[in-house]
């Protein structure tokens, strides 16, 4: 028989999985695999345990939010023979499932992850590591891997909507601004930004507002948006507008699409990938790798 290695969250989205795990694995199971679970023991192990074992399994099921996720990626991409990866959203935000359909419902994704229904998709790469819908600096990018997860698990999507809070403070949202040298396809972008993203996805933080209504998640493209640091009310205001309907015209936002974006600053800024941290960084390098990420889809 086929083997199978499920790796999950046991904490995710206030540890929904587990309540589903026998059932979830029942399905593995009928479809011809033999199971292996695997119940991560801290930050990081998912990737570990993915690059250590992963070439001893015809099947990769990870289970968790979108930060489980984007470690499993990278334990992934590690591998020399990649077997089929297969994936049970169970977090709190799942904008990387929502972005390719997969659902919501434990069960339902189940069987895809169990099914035969392969798909190539497009994911980024962010110097040597990878991400699988965004990579982001600036103001409130930073809430996803800050919150505490019990506050997740407790109060959901509110536990983010509290931890930004902080940035109602004009002088942290200030602070959050880093002067930087953007260069993409199309030419050289410059400035001071109070917010940056660069993705691959149909939304940002559940945000359907903060990417293009014309996205397409396989055409070897991101989409990157910038907004400026505000110099008044007005344009303060108009980034706001932008979280709240979705208005990228306004003068202090661009949104440019391209299949590569190097970032330079003399200042150290945090990076969030996929909601996790992302280090540290002065140089970054990102690429879109067109259609190079195969994984049971519906």
């Amino acid at each position: 028989m086929k083997k199978a290695l499920l790796v999950f969250n046991a904490h995710a989205g206030k540890g929904r999985f587990c309540a589903s795990l026998p059932k979830v694995i029942d399905i593995i199971t009928r479809a011809g695999f033999v199971v292996t679970s695997y119940p991560t023991q801290a930050a990081g192990d998912a990737r570990a345990r993915i690059a250590e074992w992963g070439n001893q399994f015809d099947r990769i099921i990870v289970a968790g939010g979108d930060g489980m996720f984007h470690e499993a990626l990278n334990g992934f991409m590690k591998l020399d023979n990649r077997p089929d990866l297969g994936f049970i959203p169970s977090g709190t935000v799942n904008d990387f499932a929502n972005s390719h359909e997969i659902p919501k419902q434990i069960l339902k994704a189940a069987e895809i992850a169990a099914g035969e229904n392969r798909g190539t998709i497009d994911i980024g790469s962010f110097n040597d590591e990878y991400f699988s819908y965004v990579a982001a600096f600036g103001a409130v990018t930073d809430i996803p891997f800050r919150t505490n997860q019990n506050a997740k698990n407790a109060f959901g999507f509110l536990a983010y909507l509290a931890a930004a809070l902080k940035y109602a403070d004009p002088k942290v949202m200030m602070d959050s601004c880093r002067k930087m040298e953007v260069r993409t396809d199309s030419g050289t972008l410059s400035g001071e930004f109070l917010v940056c993203c660069v993705s691959n996805s149909k939304s940002i933080g559940s945000l359907k507002q903060l990417v293009p209504k014309d996205v397409d998640l396989n055409d070897g493209l991101m989409e990157g948006l910038f907004i400026r640091k505000p110099d008044n009310f007005a344009e303060m205001s108009n980034a706001f507008d932008l979280l709240v309907t979705g208005d990228m015209d306004a003068e202090n936002i661009t949104s440019i699409k391209s299949s590569r974006f190097s970032f330079r600053t003399d200042t150290p800024t945090q990076w969030t990938l996929d909601g996790e941290d992302g280090g540290i960084r002065t140089s970054v390098d990102i690429a879109d790798m067109q259609q190079s990420l195969t994984m049971l889809l519906p």
